[in-house]
């Protein structure tokens, strides 16, 4: 049986996950000229960093009560999406948005 602590804690790495990968495919997507780059960089990148993050937060106690499989999905698979759905409809359009220029 899962403990809430364990869901609770589980549901802020989730949280954190979704915001840093938000954060990065936002930042991809303004920085990078092409449409292919920003792709696979969020689809290389991100996973590892949040995966990296996963080493961080798994010292907690709530991975042993979860199967290793589901906390993959649910910790990196799930805040990925997440953070491509909010970039691509929340988001305004990489044109719309000003960018300081170098001199």
């Amino acid at each position: 049986m899962v403990s809430l602590g364990a869901v609770v804690g589980l549901a802020v790495i989730v949280g954190v996950h979704t915001v840093v990968a938000s954060v990065l495919i936002r930042f991809f997507r303004l920085r990078l000229d092409t449409r292919g780059g920003m792709v696979v960089f969020s689809l290389f990148l991100v996973p590892l960093v949040l995966g990296m993050s996963l080493l961080f937060f798994g010292q907690l106690p709530i991975f042993g009560a979860i199967d290793r499989g589901t906390v993959f999905l649910v910790t990196i698979l799930m805040p990925l999406l997440l953070g491509f759905a909010i970039d691509l409809f929340w988001m305004p359009s990489p044109e719309e948005v000003d960018l300081a220029r170098r001199t």
